[in-house]
């Protein structure tokens, strides 16, 4: 058993490995941007969660739930440290890409989702917030033979802002006045219709400078993917210095 700090995130791999699974899946993560006032951090996807960066707890989530991944990380903000540190850390042995949305401050998701399709070779797709802290439990609740968007019960010092408004169990629309079931700022996409639909949303100039919530609102698909509480341990986005202090003291 791998140890750390942040007992939180302990994982067994013996335990891990047999839930595994082997459909092809396509990690895409979007970490263009620092955090709030924390530019002097680094890229978010540096920041450190106890002795290991949050991209190495990323990817250790996806290795103990997939046989057959690959991880593309959508960078912006000092592109070379990540790049280095990816090259550094894990060399040829994982599945790892970076694609570089060079005009990052002057757009914003859905450019850099559409750079980011553009590399990916499957259509099982998982769209994440790069400051996301994916846990292998969290993982294991997506159901990789339909779409679906993925939600939490939100509590006060929740930094996830956007929420889910429901239609009988598939997604009505994401909302900034929800606060009751906040977006988990995860969404997997699976067949080459949906995916091939849902870049369509992204490509268009009009959304170059939206955010990802805007583009899933107006995709004319997002009916058909279903909503999935996280029953589990609530999921953390690192976005803030408070947030960053709050995990590292876990």
């Amino acid at each position: 058993m791998s140890r750390s700090k942040n007992k939180k995130f302990i994982t067994s791999p013996l335990a891990a490995d047999r839930k595994k699974r082997e459909s092809p899946v396509s990690f895409v993560l979007l970490a263009e941007n620092h955090g709030y006032r924390m530019k002097s951090y680094g890229p978010i996807s540096l920041v450190k969660i106890g002795d290991k960066t949050l991209i190495e707890r990323q990817i250790e989530a996806i290795k103990a739930s997939f046989l057959n991944f690959e991880v593309i990380i959508c960078s912006g903000f000092e592109t070379s440290k990540i790049y280095n540190f990816i090259r550094k850390t894990f060399g040829h042995s994982e599945n790892i890409r970076i694609v570089e949305n060079q005009v990052y401050f002057h757009s914003n998701c859905c450019e850099s989702i559409r750079l980011c399709l553009n590399n990916v070779t499957n259509s099982n797709i998982v769209i994440c917030g790069g400051g996301v802290l994916l846990t292998p439990e969290y993982l294991q609740s997506i159901d990789l033979k339909e779409s679906s968007t993925l939600f939490q019960v939100g509590h006060s010092d929740d930094e996830f802002d956007v929420g889910v408004i429901d239609n009988n169990g598939n997604l009505e629309n994401l909302s900034l006045a929800v606060s009751e079931n906040r977006w988990t700022e995860l969404t997997y996409i699976t067949g080459d219709y949906l995916v091939q639909s849902f870049y369509n949303t992204v490509s268009n100039p009009e959304y170059k400078n939206r955010f990802l919530f805007e583009a899933i609102n107006a995709w004319p698909n997002r009916r058909r993917v279903t909503l999935k509480e996280n029953a589990g341990t609530p999921i953390v986005k690192i976005n803030t210095i408070k947030t960053l202090k709050r995990v590292n003291e876990l």
